[in-house]
């Protein structure tokens, strides 16, 4: 039943995507308004996969890289519609529900014939660290997701491109500003994962830390990301090269999930 589920979410987001992008590229409000309550429709039907897969299997959904993935793609979603309908950034429909389409159709992709080795793994400090260490990774989409933006729009206004795409977005400050705000709430989770993880593994492995994809690149993303606030509070460094680092430390982020699901 979860994989019926999860095929009707990836659906709806598939299309729910499609109506978003065509309707801001057009500037067509209805289409655009569409895309929202259709993304809104594949929000619940993830939400209710996550549901079953959890009370089926009587744990927390994050025992295996999929539903690592999913719940990854549901927090994209979430925080997609938050800017959405709560602070009226349309522009992200361009870029988040994408990533977390992409997310799903990955899920859905390896989660055919695998089963969870260690379902033990999914009580208590687990939980807490693997939730946290992915709401984190969330908030980094954020950033990576106005990081772009942010070099699109700069590249099209010193190239002197009058592209219809560019009335949508935000300003350059304003891009910016958002992506660092999200950096602001996704750096400390990111932290708070990887200490915690490290605790874990401490606990049931009996070593700090495991020379694994899953170990590796959460820290060179928390680097990264590091670097960029370092650079911004002491050298007041900020736009294009703050840009470029963010997308790079979500691209090494992202990296420790695919790694799960070798």
């Amino acid at each position: 039943m979860a994989r019926v589920l999860l095929l009707v979410a990836l659906a709806l987001h598939v299309a729910g995507v499609a109506l978003a992008a065509l309707g801001e590229l057009r500037h067509r409000v209805g289409l655009s308004s569409s895309g929202a309550v259709v993304l809104l429709s594949a929000w619940a039907a993830e939400l209710l996969t996550l549901i079953v897969l959890g009370v089926t299997a009587a744990a927390f959904p994050l025992r295996t890289g999929p539903e690592y993935l999913l719940v990854l793609g549901w927090f994209v979603l979430t925080l997609h519609l938050v800017l959405w309908f709560r602070l009226k950034i349309r522009a992200a429909a361009l870029v988040l529900p994408p990533v977390a389409a992409l997310m799903v159709l990955s899920a859905f992709v390896f989660s055919a014939g695998e089963s969870p080795e260690h379902p033990l793994r999914t009580q208590g400090w687990f939980v807490f660290h693997t939730s946290i260490a992915t709401a984190g990774v969330a908030a980094l989409a954020v950033a990576f997701a106005m990081s772009l933006l942010f070099l699109v729009k700069e590249h099209a206004l010193k190239a002197k491109r009058s592209l219809r795409v560019l009335e949508m977005l935000p300003t350059l400050e304003a891009l910016d500003r958002l992506g660092f705000q999200s950096l602001l709430y996704g750096f400390p989770l990111l932290t708070l994962g990887i200490a915690t993880g490290m605790v874990y593994s401490a606990a049931v492995h009996h070593h700090l830390w495991i020379w694994g994809p899953k170990e590796i690149f959460p820290v060179l993303a928390w680097a990264v990301f590091a670097v960029i606030l370092w650079a911004r509070f002491a050298r007041g460094v900020r736009g294009r090269r703050s840009a470029i680092l963010a997308i790079a430390g979500f691209a090494f982020a992202l990296l420790a999930f695919v790694g799960m699901v070798r």
